[in-house]
């Protein structure tokens, strides 16, 4: 399994005085290379040595120092660079529970507060980056504050799990210009013992899964 190949989104810094140069699109190149797409206007043989944050659902916020090469042309004045990791500087992790990831989408339900656009029956898409037997990591364009609570039902697990999330903390999922997209780590609460076996059973074999690929 390549490293990061479920990373979306990625800061690049400048190495000396850790400026923000800009926020990228992540994507995997041939044989398990890391792309990143920024703007035409980044002068990359200047940063070709850089820093760069990576935003993983499953490694956490990773910093490396990265080296940037062999650009290639896209559409919208954006080009697609190798990004090759030289050093792995730090890593943090939002919870210590495992987690998996799965890339589900569900509908969420959220109780109403003045100021929230309308959500409607059926619920407000997003999709389910990671999820842990304790918590879990959403993605969505609804804009949600930490504290505030969503439920969905979970259809991964060998049968569905209702499950209440409650927002710890949040951030900017955006990866294109004009997008509002956000991130979301949540924290299950009132989850009862049933679910939470059935729960950690489904991250338990994923993860088992996930590691015999790899290997």
């Amino acid at each position: 399994m390549a490293i990061l190949e479920n990373c979306m989104k990625a800061e690049i810094f400048d190495i000396v005085d850790n400026t923000l140069l800009c926020t990228s699109y992540v994507s995997q190149g041939p044989m398990e290379s890391i792309l990143l797409e920024v703007p035409r206007t980044i002068d990359w043989k200047e940063h070709a040595i850089c820093r760069v944050v990576f935003y993983d659902p499953t490694l956490g916020r990773l910093t490396c120092r990265c080296s940037l090469s062999s650009p290639l042309i896209l559409p919208d004045q954006m080009l697609s660079i190798r990004c090759e990791i030289v050093e792995k500087l730090s890593q943090e992790q939002r919870r210590n529970d495992v987690k998996v990831p799965v890339g589900v989408r569900v509908l969420l339900r959220i109780p109403h507060r003045p100021g929230d656009a309308p959500v409607p029956p059926e619920g407000w898409p997003a999709t389910v980056i990671n999820i842990s037997a304790g918590g879990v990591c959403l993605r969505t364009d609804f804009a949600l504050e930490e504290g505030r609570t969503c439920s969905f039902v979970f259809p991964e697990a060998g049968g569905d799990i209702p499950l209440t999330a409650k927002v710890l903390w949040s951030a900017d999922a955006s990866t294109r210009p004009y997008q509002t997209l956000y991130a979301y780590g949540c924290q299950f609460v009132g989850l009862p013992s049933r679910y939470e076996s059935q729960l950690r059973g489904f991250v338990f074999r994923e993860e088992r899964r996930l590691r015999n690929k790899k290997d």
